[in-house]
Protein backbone atom coordinates (compact mmCIF):
# COMPACT_ATOMS: atom_id res chain seq x y z
CA UNK A 1 0.00 0.00 0.00
CA UNK A 2 2.68 2.46 0.58
CA UNK A 3 4.52 2.05 -2.80
CA UNK A 4 0.95 2.45 -4.16
CA UNK A 5 0.71 5.77 -2.43
CA UNK A 6 4.09 6.84 -3.15
CA UNK A 7 3.34 6.19 -7.42
CA UNK A 8 -0.14 7.95 -7.07
CA UNK A 9 1.04 11.47 -7.62
CA UNK A 10 2.58 11.25 -11.07
CA UNK A 11 -1.86 10.66 -11.90
CA UNK A 12 -2.36 13.98 -10.71
CA UNK A 13 1.02 15.91 -11.54
CA UNK A 14 -0.28 18.71 -12.70
CA UNK A 15 -2.49 19.67 -10.38
CA UNK A 16 -0.05 18.83 -7.82
CA UNK A 17 2.37 21.12 -9.18
CA UNK A 18 -0.65 23.91 -9.55
CA UNK A 19 -1.86 23.74 -6.06
CA UNK A 20 0.73 22.34 -3.61
CA UNK A 21 2.15 24.80 -1.47
CA UNK A 22 6.06 25.50 -1.97
CA UNK A 23 8.26 25.84 0.63
CA UNK A 24 8.66 28.80 2.89
CA UNK A 25 11.57 31.22 1.39
CA UNK A 26 12.75 31.75 4.89
CA UNK A 27 12.92 28.24 5.13
CA UNK A 28 15.11 27.49 1.96
CA UNK A 29 17.30 30.71 3.43
CA UNK A 30 18.00 28.33 6.56
CA UNK A 31 18.50 25.11 5.00
CA UNK A 32 20.63 26.10 1.65
CA UNK A 33 24.23 28.38 2.20
CA UNK A 34 24.95 30.89 -0.64
CA UNK A 35 26.85 29.62 -3.45
CA UNK A 36 26.01 25.75 -2.64
CA UNK A 37 24.91 23.12 -5.38
CA UNK A 38 22.11 21.65 -4.51
CA UNK A 39 20.36 17.61 -4.79
CA UNK A 40 16.29 18.13 -4.95
CA UNK A 41 15.84 14.63 -3.96
CA UNK A 42 12.27 13.05 -4.60
CA UNK A 43 11.61 16.46 -6.80
CA UNK A 44 8.52 15.58 -8.04
CA UNK A 45 7.15 18.95 -10.03
CA UNK A 46 9.74 21.11 -9.04
CA UNK A 47 8.44 22.94 -6.67
CA UNK A 48 11.27 23.23 -4.57
CA UNK A 49 13.60 23.75 -8.00
CA UNK A 50 11.43 26.33 -8.60
CA UNK A 51 11.14 28.02 -5.26
CA UNK A 52 15.51 27.87 -5.35
CA UNK A 53 15.57 29.75 -8.46
CA UNK A 54 13.01 32.68 -6.92
CA UNK A 55 15.78 32.57 -4.20
CA UNK A 56 18.69 33.18 -6.80
CA UNK A 57 19.76 29.25 -6.32
CA UNK A 58 20.52 28.08 -10.03
CA UNK A 59 22.99 25.22 -9.42
CA UNK A 60 20.55 22.40 -8.80
CA UNK A 61 19.95 18.47 -10.38
CA UNK A 62 16.59 17.00 -9.38
CA UNK A 63 16.25 13.77 -8.95
CA UNK A 64 12.52 11.94 -9.17
CA UNK A 65 11.15 8.34 -9.77
CA UNK A 66 7.75 9.10 -11.26
CA UNK A 67 7.86 10.00 -15.44
CA UNK A 68 4.69 11.72 -14.75
CA UNK A 69 6.23 14.27 -12.10
CA UNK A 70 9.15 14.61 -13.52
CA UNK A 71 8.06 15.40 -17.08
CA UNK A 72 6.39 18.34 -15.47
CA UNK A 73 9.19 19.23 -13.59
CA UNK A 74 11.51 19.61 -16.84
CA UNK A 75 8.58 21.44 -18.81
CA UNK A 76 8.66 23.99 -16.36
CA UNK A 77 12.16 24.06 -15.09
CA UNK A 78 13.71 24.07 -18.58
CA UNK A 79 17.02 24.44 -17.48
CA UNK A 80 17.56 22.12 -14.61
CA UNK A 81 19.14 18.90 -14.95
CA UNK A 82 16.38 16.28 -14.01
CA UNK A 83 17.42 12.67 -13.25
CA UNK A 84 14.98 8.81 -12.91
CA UNK A 85 16.65 8.09 -9.42
CA UNK A 86 15.56 7.56 -5.76
CA UNK A 87 16.71 8.20 -2.72
CA UNK A 88 18.07 4.68 -2.43
CA UNK A 89 19.66 4.54 -5.67
CA UNK A 90 20.99 8.45 -6.44
CA UNK A 91 22.68 8.60 -10.14
CA UNK A 92 25.33 11.03 -8.97
CA UNK A 93 28.89 10.86 -7.95
CA UNK A 94 30.31 10.64 -4.39
CA UNK A 95 30.58 14.03 -2.72
CA UNK A 96 28.90 16.22 -5.99
CA UNK A 97 26.83 18.24 -4.19
CA UNK A 98 26.63 20.64 -1.02
CA UNK A 99 23.10 20.32 -0.27
CA UNK A 100 20.29 17.58 -0.38
CA UNK A 101 16.63 18.64 0.38
CA UNK A 102 13.92 16.79 0.53
CA UNK A 103 10.45 17.99 0.96
CA UNK A 104 7.19 16.12 1.83
CA UNK A 105 9.18 12.90 1.28
CA UNK A 106 11.07 11.47 3.52
CA UNK A 107 8.71 9.19 5.14
CA UNK A 108 8.62 7.45 1.48
CA UNK A 109 12.54 6.72 1.94
CA UNK A 110 13.57 3.48 3.68
CA UNK A 111 15.24 5.58 6.19
CA UNK A 112 19.13 3.16 6.61
CA UNK A 113 19.60 3.04 2.80
CA UNK A 114 18.64 6.46 1.62
CA UNK A 115 20.76 8.05 4.99
CA UNK A 116 23.56 5.66 3.43
CA UNK A 117 23.07 7.84 -0.60
CA UNK A 118 22.77 10.77 1.09
CA UNK A 119 26.03 10.93 2.52
CA UNK A 120 27.47 9.19 -0.34
CA UNK A 121 26.25 12.30 -2.62
CA UNK A 122 27.18 14.84 0.15
CA UNK A 123 30.81 16.58 0.43
CA UNK A 124 31.53 16.72 4.20
CA UNK A 125 29.91 19.60 5.93
CA UNK A 126 27.14 19.32 3.76
CA UNK A 127 23.34 19.81 4.64
CA UNK A 128 20.22 17.39 4.51
CA UNK A 129 17.78 19.34 4.78
CA UNK A 130 14.05 17.82 4.81
CA UNK A 131 10.79 19.84 4.59
CA UNK A 132 7.18 19.35 5.34
CA UNK A 133 4.82 22.28 3.84
CA UNK A 134 0.80 22.09 4.53
CA UNK A 135 -2.15 23.99 5.52
CA UNK A 136 -2.23 24.69 9.23
CA UNK A 137 -4.39 22.02 10.83
CA UNK A 138 -4.30 24.13 14.27
CA UNK A 139 -6.61 27.01 12.31
CA UNK A 140 -10.07 25.42 12.93
CA UNK A 141 -11.61 25.31 9.43
CA UNK A 142 -8.45 24.05 7.77
CA UNK A 143 -8.53 20.99 10.47
CA UNK A 144 -11.94 20.19 9.38
CA UNK A 145 -11.14 20.43 5.71
CA UNK A 146 -8.35 18.35 5.78
CA UNK A 147 -10.59 15.39 8.02
CA UNK A 148 -12.88 15.70 4.63
CA UNK A 149 -10.05 14.28 2.96
CA UNK A 150 -8.46 12.07 5.19
CA UNK A 151 -5.15 14.66 4.94
CA UNK A 152 -4.83 14.64 8.91
CA UNK A 153 -3.61 11.34 8.40
CA UNK A 154 -0.64 11.86 6.48
CA UNK A 155 1.17 12.87 9.84
CA UNK A 156 3.20 16.19 8.78
CA UNK A 157 1.61 17.90 11.37
CA UNK A 158 2.43 15.79 14.40
CA UNK A 159 5.86 15.37 13.03
CA UNK A 160 5.99 18.89 12.70
CA UNK A 161 4.25 19.72 16.53
CA UNK A 162 6.60 17.28 18.18
CA UNK A 163 9.54 19.60 17.09
CA UNK A 164 10.69 17.53 14.06
CA UNK A 165 12.57 15.49 16.38
CA UNK A 166 14.14 12.81 13.45
CA UNK A 167 17.11 10.35 14.26
CA UNK A 168 18.80 9.46 11.73
CA UNK A 169 19.89 5.65 11.40
CA UNK A 170 22.35 4.12 13.74
CA UNK A 171 25.42 4.81 12.28
CA UNK A 172 24.76 7.50 9.47
CA UNK A 173 27.15 10.11 9.33
CA UNK A 174 25.29 13.40 10.60
CA UNK A 175 25.61 15.25 13.75
CA UNK A 176 22.39 15.94 15.62
CA UNK A 177 20.22 17.76 13.91
CA UNK A 178 17.50 21.33 14.69
CA UNK A 179 14.42 22.00 13.49
CA UNK A 180 12.54 25.26 12.57
CA UNK A 181 8.88 26.01 12.08
CA UNK A 182 8.03 28.70 9.01
CA UNK A 183 4.60 30.13 8.81
CA UNK A 184 2.82 32.32 5.67
CA UNK A 185 -0.66 33.09 4.71
CA UNK A 186 -1.56 33.33 1.02
CA UNK A 187 -4.75 34.09 -0.84
CA UNK A 188 -6.12 31.10 -3.20
CA UNK A 189 -9.34 30.98 -4.87
CA UNK A 190 -11.87 28.64 -3.32
CA UNK A 191 -11.96 25.88 -5.51
CA UNK A 192 -8.50 25.75 -5.55
CA UNK A 193 -8.27 24.73 -1.93
CA UNK A 194 -10.99 22.57 -2.26
CA UNK A 195 -9.39 20.85 -5.29
CA UNK A 196 -5.52 20.83 -3.05
CA UNK A 197 -7.49 17.86 -1.02
CA UNK A 198 -7.09 15.97 -4.22
CA UNK A 199 -3.74 15.99 -4.76
CA UNK A 200 -2.98 14.01 -1.37
CA UNK A 201 -2.31 10.44 -1.72
CA UNK A 202 -5.35 9.35 0.71
CA UNK A 203 -7.32 10.94 -2.07
CA UNK A 204 -5.38 9.96 -5.03
CA UNK A 205 -6.33 6.19 -4.44
CA UNK A 206 -9.61 6.48 -4.00
CA UNK A 207 -12.27 5.48 -7.05
CA UNK A 208 -13.21 8.05 -9.46
CA UNK A 209 -16.57 8.90 -7.72
CA UNK A 210 -15.30 8.87 -4.68
CA UNK A 211 -12.37 11.44 -5.26
CA UNK A 212 -15.48 13.87 -6.69
CA UNK A 213 -17.62 12.97 -3.56
CA UNK A 214 -14.21 14.70 -1.61
CA UNK A 215 -14.10 17.40 -3.75
CA UNK A 216 -17.78 18.24 -3.19
CA UNK A 217 -18.26 17.94 0.51
CA UNK A 218 -14.78 20.30 0.36
CA UNK A 219 -16.42 23.11 -2.01
CA UNK A 220 -19.30 23.10 0.03
CA UNK A 221 -17.43 22.89 3.30
CA UNK A 222 -15.60 26.22 2.42
CA UNK A 223 -18.94 28.04 0.88
CA UNK A 224 -20.35 27.44 4.55
CA UNK A 225 -18.09 27.86 6.90
CA UNK A 226 -15.31 29.77 5.21
CA UNK A 227 -17.73 32.20 2.93
CA UNK A 228 -15.30 34.05 1.04
CA UNK A 229 -13.53 33.77 -2.57
CA UNK A 230 -10.76 33.72 -2.24
CA UNK A 231 -9.49 32.23 0.90
CA UNK A 232 -6.70 33.42 3.24
CA UNK A 233 -4.94 29.87 3.77
CA UNK A 234 -2.87 29.85 6.84
CA UNK A 235 0.30 27.52 5.56
CA UNK A 236 3.67 25.90 7.69
CA UNK A 237 6.82 24.35 6.55
CA UNK A 238 8.70 22.38 9.14
CA UNK A 239 11.85 22.49 8.19
CA UNK A 240 15.26 19.81 9.64
CA UNK A 241 18.40 20.38 9.34
CA UNK A 242 21.57 17.83 10.01
CA UNK A 243 25.33 17.82 8.87
CA UNK A 244 27.38 15.08 6.87
CA UNK A 245 30.32 14.74 9.48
Amino acid sequence: MTTERARSFGAAADDYDRLRPAPAAEALRWLVPPESRVLDLAAGTGLVTRALAAEGVHDVVAVEPDDAMRAVLTARSPGVRALSGTAEEIPLPDGSVDVVLAASAWHWFDAERAATEIARVLRPGGVLGLMWSYSDPDTDWVADLRRIGRAEAQGSASLVRSGLSLEMPAGAPFAEGESRVFQRSAWVAAQDVAAMLGTYSSVLTLPAAERRDVHRRARAFLTERVGTDPVLVPFVTGAFRTVRS
